[in-house]
């Protein structure tokens, strides 16, 4: 809803100003305030509002998820295609860890890079909330059907508001009412309250608005796409819940004995199964939900409306199927697999996403760096994540290991007959990396030498990036000059399939899209998580279908065949038993979800609640030598950095100062 033209008056930023403290408080200027809900028009723009104060899902520049997960990394030194003042926030809290004087991507305060204030977003929700009903002086030519759906709605933003600190801080305040702005003392100083008490009120108040949120179909598709639903409800509903039984949460010993100056408790303590039983429940709703909207695993007929050229419904093949469907599924706008997607302006993240050849570099005719993208670069360590073509990871694949793939993934090879058809562009020396890997790789990685499908080519015809220094998606002009990717590979799954650079001079013709906040996959694997861990294997939801189930439901998509099949034939000896215990399956259900949904702003998060951070965060991250100027020189791996991750980054700081502000919070552990 960003892009809603009347979303932010000036009035409304006054709102955002009048109290410097974290809580709801109730504006002076009430005359004013009446007048936003004197009529139905003044009230749907402060509804619009509340839908404003949901923070970016998209901006690289402000989001965690997009750009601060380690998954995709920016070098400390480019400054140049317009990061004069700096690396966005997200990444530099990876970067060089966070700290409590002034955090960042601080969106407790609204400051240092976060894209809002969370707390004022929900001092919005509230304020409508106690001012849309007639008898407090909310408009009267509003049909009450309509009032009940507007109050739906805003209460499903003000949960998931909470719930969106919830996933960052941990224990939080509950704001559930405007505050006077002439109270003192514990009415304003409010308590963080325990963690399953927050997740009770963002689970109850979503209930509460399922009860009258539209579906899908009543929805008008040229205005209301993308308000919310009953759909979108439960999935967030569903989300929360995995989040509480999650190890996070869940049996977290770190956090045991944390109380405020009450003594209150606020991590919950002892390994509850009840939770992952109450996420069965949730995830099992939300799919049937989407369901019953039309919602699917989403399989391209057509080649990607002629992305590329010469391939239609007519001749279109499994493999390309399968290459354009996974990027489709994220970048073509409303379609049936998104259940909560958001139209805000996509241009940077395809910029820093999206190519350059060789010839369109070469026509550089004055173009500024700031025209100049390719910064959204994946990692060697996670693209090592991909599965091979097997299907299974590349160091459990007995291929990989019998042909001395993965000893020698780092070596180079000319491809052959097969891997130049799709993959690699003939006579293009590549990593050994970059052969026999799944198709959920080819359709999300950029690589050098890589074919780059779409752009209106034939896949004879086709784009590809050239890393090396000096030539196209190379280290061409330094770091202050444009963007370069800093490990040598790029994001391809966020750029759309139109998506390209004028040859004549480099203009970024990008094709808008939806981005997904929450898609059907993500639920699919949401309910396979939680049905392992509720019963392990044999755990089957309310049609029967088990965690193995769903899982094969998305990898038949991306060409592969089922789970047990996979590891059967072609994982190593030691491995080809894995889908059957809760322990393997677990393995393998959070290896789907990093190869599903990558780039997509899932894995910050992911690998937070899994707590898994550590182990992946304290090694090298590695990348390709940007500044070798041939491929010999090119192909060597480079320590980027060194993170260092403890168990107090799973958490974000509250800025000391806030603290003082506020006697009654406490810090999070170890900060």
């Amino acid at each position: 809803m960003k892009n809603i033209p009347y979303l932010v008056t000036a009035f409304f930023l006054l709102l955002l100003t009048g109290c410097n403290k974290f809580l709801d408080v109730l504006p002076d200027d009430k005359p004013v305030l009446e007048d936003a809900f004197k009529d139905k028009y003044n009230a749907e723009k402060y509804l619009f509002t509340c839908y404003g104060s949901l923070p970016n899902f998209v901006s690289p520049t402000n989001t965690l998820g997009i750009s601060g997960g380690g998954d995709i990394i920016y070098s400390e030194k480019n400054t140049g295609g317009g990061f004069g003042g700096g690396l966005p926030a997200p990444q530099l809290a990876f970067l060089k860890g966070n700290n409590v004087s002034n955090p960042y991507a601080n969106f407790w305060d609204g400051a240092n890079g976060a894209s809002e204030n969370i707390w004022a977003g929900i001092r919005h929700c509230n304020v409508f909330l106690e001012h849309i009903k007639v008898e407090d002086g909310g408009p009267r030519d509003l049909d009450e059907s309509l009032r009940e759906q507007w109050i739906a709605e805003v209460k499903t933003i003000k949960a998931y508001l909470h719930f969106y600190l919830l996933q960052l801080y941990g224990p939080i305040p509950i704001v559930d009412k405007v505050i006077p702005i002439s109270a003192k003392g514990d009415e304003v100083d409010l308590y963080r309250e325990p963690v399953d008490k927050v997740v009770d009120y963002i689970v109850n108040t979503l209930d509460e608005a399922i009860a009258t949120l539209p579906n899908k179909n009543e929805l008008d598709v040229v205005s209301e796409y993308g308000r919310f639903t009953k759909s979108i409800a439960k999935a967030i509903k569903a989300k929360t819940l995995v989040l509480a039984a999650s190890p996070l949460f869940n049996n977290n010993n770190y956090y045991k004995g944390f109380k405020d100056n009450r003594g209150t408790e606020l991590f919950p303590q002892g390994d509850s199964q009840a939770r992952w039983d109450r996420a069965v429940q949730a995830c099992d709703e939300a799919v049937r939900s989407a369901e019953s909207d039309g919602a699917i695993i989403l399989i391209s007929t057509d080649g990607g409306n002629n992305a590329i050229r010469g391939i239609n419904s007519t001749n279109i093949n499994d493999t390309t199927k399968a290459m354009v469907s996974m990027r489709q599924a994220v970048t073509e706008p409303w379609n049936l697999e998104q259940i909560w997607s958001t139209n805000e302006s996509t241009t940077v993240l395809q910029r820093w996403s999206t190519m350059l050849s060789n010839d369109e570099w070469f026509n550089l005719a004055g173009s500024g760096g700031s025209d100049i993208g390719q910064r959204q670069s994946p990692t060697i360590n996670f693209v090592e994540l991909f599965y091979s073509a097997n299907g299974v990871p590349i160091e459990e694949d007995a291929d990989w290991e019998t042909n001395g793939w993965y000893q020698n993934r780092y070596n180079t090879q000319l491809p052959d007959a097969e891997h130049s058809k799709y993959f690699v562009k003939k006579g293009q020396e590549t990593a050994i990396l970059h052969m026999h890997r799944s198709l959920r790789f080819y359709a999300s990685v950029g690589f050098d030498g890589g074919i780059w499908e779409g752009r209106e080519k034939s896949l004879a015809d086709a784009s590809f990036p050239n890393m090396m220094r000096y030539f196209g998606s190379g280290f061409k002009h330094g770091e202050s000059y444009g963007g370069y990717p800093f490990a040598g590979y790029l994001a391809k799954k966020l750029s759309h399939l139109r998506t390209t650079y004028t040859e004549t001079r480099i203009t970024l013709i990008s094709q808008p899209y939806s981005f997904p906040i929450i898609r059907l996959a993500d639920l699919h694997l949401l309910l396979a998580e939680s049905l392992n861990e509720a019963g392990g294997p044999g755990k089957t939801d309310s049609q029967g279908h088990n965690a193995v189930y769903y899982l094969d439901q998305i990898r038949k998509r991306a060409g592969m065949e089922g789970v047990v099949e996979s590891w059967q034939k072609y994982a190593q000896s030691k491995f080809k038993t894995k889908p059957n215990s809760i322990n393997g399956l677990r393995d393998i259900i959070r290896r789907e979800r990093i190869n599903e949904l990558a780039f997509e702003g899932h894995f910050y998060y992911d690998v937070r609640r899994w707590l898994m951070a550590e182990s992946m965060f304290n090694q090298p991250i590695l990348g390709w030598n940007q500044y070798g100027e041939n491929k010999k020189d090119f192909y060597n791996i480079r320590v980027l950095l060194q993170p260092r991750f403890s168990m107090k980054d799973y958490l974000m700081p509250i800025r000391t100062n806030t603290l003082l502000q506020n006697g009654n919070l406490v810090q999070n552990p170890g900060w």
